[in-house]
């Protein structure tokens, strides 16, 4: 299954707000944690939408959104 950029784009908005989190403390965590709650909505939102408009379950493009970020695997239209 191809992933749509906007997925993979989404995804690693997520993983980038998920290190800034991990990587601050105090008033910097709760911030990135804000963040990284807004990117993770959003992409539960963008893969929930791509599922509807494919006909196929949400966990199919979860796997297939992983499959895609893996290193040397990246494949979007």
């Amino acid at each position: 299954m191809d992933i749509p950029r906007r997925l993979i784009e989404l995804q690693r908005a997520v993983d980038a707000a998920d290190n800034r989190y991990r990587d601050n403390s105090g008033e910097n965590a709760t911030v990135a944690l804000a963040v990284w709650s807004d990117a993770t909505a959003a992409l539960v939102e963008g893969i929930t939408a791509y599922a509807e408009e494919q006909g196929v379950p949400r966990q199919e493009v979860e796997r297939a959104l992983e499959r895609a970020m893996r290193p040397g695997h990246l494949q979007a239209d």
